[in-house]
């Protein structure tokens, strides 16, 4: 057999067709790519799934659901007519989520937040925490384009005062909820605003809008983006006080107008209903700007409403607790009257200066001659001696029942957070003192000279501007003490309406011949010639009133020191509806008060 030349095959071997050598060479190039392809989603699955997976799971929760309190908008609150003294405006809240965000960078952001940062990074829950609420406008802005990591903005609704300082100290403010607010009230939750003072603290329960949890969508920055929510929680009760705006407003003013011109501490006034405790007009000067406290005050602005001499943050209607001073000599002249002490014909000689019997002068003012008067006229020429010579033939034990039923050492019970007590002056209060840091007091009771500067409402007598409104309107109304309110009805989300009850706290407390005997001198002391409040004479109305200077302090060279001015009273005389207090701390004379209520009146005619 004829063998084929090894050169011969390897010819052979080269003339395979062009078009089959293609045919291998495009499917080892597709080969090659799908093996490329398969490598690199291995490596990438592993990647996404092993080694970043922890970065792009938190990465895809931030940037989707997230689950959050919504809270609906605190009731409305508006006077006697319906006018609104709040609203609720849209804003937002600014929160810091310490686990995503580090506190250095949030104080460069934050420079005037360093301490509350301290206080969201130093929990050891590191819960996402409040730090502005209702933030600014430009601030909003400024987080929405920059996206600080660890910082979250969300919805929210601010509360604003309408009339902040006239109405400061009675509607209070609101603030996020502290750590002593979630301790003592176990239906809050952290971040949730609530009433810190005045009527917002008060009615705090009704006012709160309904709480819901709700989720919404936010960005990888933690910005609210959506809600996923079908309807809004519902709002809070509203409020229908029995406050008179007018009577506010004008009663705010002529007091500061007092304070301002008469550069006195500060003032006060009440307005009320005798006939069943409302509250028309509750003033407190000087004020503040709730608004401020919403957002949250700064800590120097706050330290020097701390350090004002004076004491703006002071309610003063309802816990400022001073000498009643003269005033005093209404609650004197009914209990000497109903036990029988004297009556409407007894008479007293106030020769200007009486000697008692260990030999301590005591006078009426300036030494003031009044002759031979009775209790009409003590009342009118506001006699120091007579009342004087009338506790001594009465005793202050007797007396001392009167002053505690008329209200004078308790609460009234009104309706706002702060009240005090005042204090009654009596023998076992003076000896309690005395033992017990006032060491500008005796351990001891002296029967005529304690008892007198106790029936002028000078010694260790104290009470509240808006306790003496009270006595006023028991003297008017025939001897009923009602509980004075600020809360007219409350009115649910549904249209359900809660109405306030007036509250008789005592009926008949005195004779009411005695507080007929009572009112004559209170008229008399405006109307009369020798009548000590002619300032009163000319108003609108027919005005019944007792004026009061109680002094205070450390005496001059004529034996007087510095005096708070003190008027109270009721009106029309003839059918009273209103009574009235107005106390104006370091006036120097009751004259002060007694042109301020008559500014008032004519104001409101």
């Amino acid at each position: 057999m004829k063998k084929t030349p090894i050169i011969e095959i390897i010819s052979t071997a080269k003339k395979v067709p062009e078009s089959v050598s293609s045919q291998y060479v495009g499917i080892s190039i597709v080969f090659t790519l799908f093996l490329l392809s398969f490598f690199y989603l291995v490596h990438s699955g592993f990647t996404l799934s092993i080694a970043n997976g922890k970065t792009y799971a938190q990465l895809a929760e931030s940037n989707s659901i997230a689950k959050e309190p919504v809270f609906g908008e605190r009731g409305m609150i508006v006077d006697r007519n319906g006018v609104a003294l709040v609203q609720n405006e849209k804003s937002y809240d600014i929160f810091i989520d310490p686990l995503s965000g580090t506190e250095t960078e949030l104080k460069r952001y934050f420079p005037d937040k360093k301490n509350e940062l301290e206080k969201i990074f130093s929990t050891t829950s590191g819960a996402t925490t409040i730090l502005i609420h209702d933030a600014s406008k430009e601030l909003v802005v400024k987080i929405k384009e920059k996206q600080p990591k660890g910082v979250e903005l969300r919805h929210s609704y601010v509360r604003k005062y309408l009339y902040p300082k006239p109405f400061a100290h009675l509607l209070g403010y609101t603030g996020v909820a502290s750590d002593s607010d979630l301790k003592n009230d176990s239906s809050l939750i952290r971040n949730q605003i609530v009433g810190k003072s005045g009527l917002e603290y008060q009615y705090e329960n009704i006012l709160r809008g309904e709480l819901r949890y709700d989720t919404y969508e936010k960005d990888v920055r933690g910005t609210q983006v959506s809600s996923t929510s079908k309807s809004s929680p519902e709002q809070g009760s509203a409020l229908t006080l029995t406050i008179y705006k007018k009577y506010q407003e004008n009663l705010y003013s002529v007091i500061k107008k007092a304070v301002d011109t008469n550069k006195a501490k500060g003032g006060s006034g009440v307005i009320l209903d005798i006939t069943n405790g409302e509250v028309l007009a509750l003033v407190s000067y000087p004020s503040y700007d709730n608004n401020a406290f919403v957002s949250g005050i700064s800590f120097k602005a706050y330290d020097q409403l701390l350090k004002n001499p004076q004491t703006p943050l002071l309610n003063r209607p309802i816990a400022a607790q001073e000498p009643p001073g003269s005033t005093f000599k209404t609650i004197v002249a009914a209990a000497a009257l109903d036990s029988g002490t004297i009556d409407e014909n007894t008479r007293f000689l106030a020769s200007g200066v009486i000697r008692l019997s260990g030999g301590t002068p005591f006078q009426d003012y300036r030494k003031r001659y009044n002759g031979n008067i009775n209790v009409r006229e003590a009342l009118m020429v506001s006699s120091n001696i007579f009342f004087c010579r009338t506790v001594i033939k009465m005793g202050i034990d007797k007396l001392v029942p009167y002053i505690e039923t008329f209200g004078i050492g308790k609460n009234t019970g009104i309706d706002l957070p702060g009240e005090m007590r005042g204090r009654v002056p009596s023998p076992e209060n003076k000896i309690w003192l005395a033992n017990n840091g006032a060491t500008w007091l005796d351990p001891i009771w002296y029967p005529e000279g304690d008892s007198c500067n106790s029936a002028i409402g000078q010694g260790i007598a104290l009470a509240t501007p808006l306790q003496m409104a009270n006595v006023a309107a028991t003297i008017a109304n025939g001897g009923t003490i009602y509980k004075p309110y600020v809360l007219m009805k409350s009115t649910d989300a549904s249209g359900k309406t809660v109405e306030k009850n007036s509250s008789i706290l005592a009926k008949n407390i005195v004779d009411e011949n005695a507080l007929k005997i009572i009112r004559e001198g209170m008229r008399m002391s405006v109307v009369e010639q020798r009548g000590v409040i002619s300032s009163l004479r000319y108003v609108p109305y027919k005005v019944a009133a007792k004026t009061g200077t109680a002094e205070f302090g450390v005496k001059d060279k004529n034996g007087y020191s510095t005096a708070h001015g003190w008027v109270i009273g009721f009106y029309p005389y003839e059918a009273p509806k209103y009574a009235f207090a107005v106390l104006i701390e370091g006036s120097g004379t009751s004259s002060v008060a007694s042109f301020a209520m008559r500014d008032f009146l004519n104001m409101i005619k």
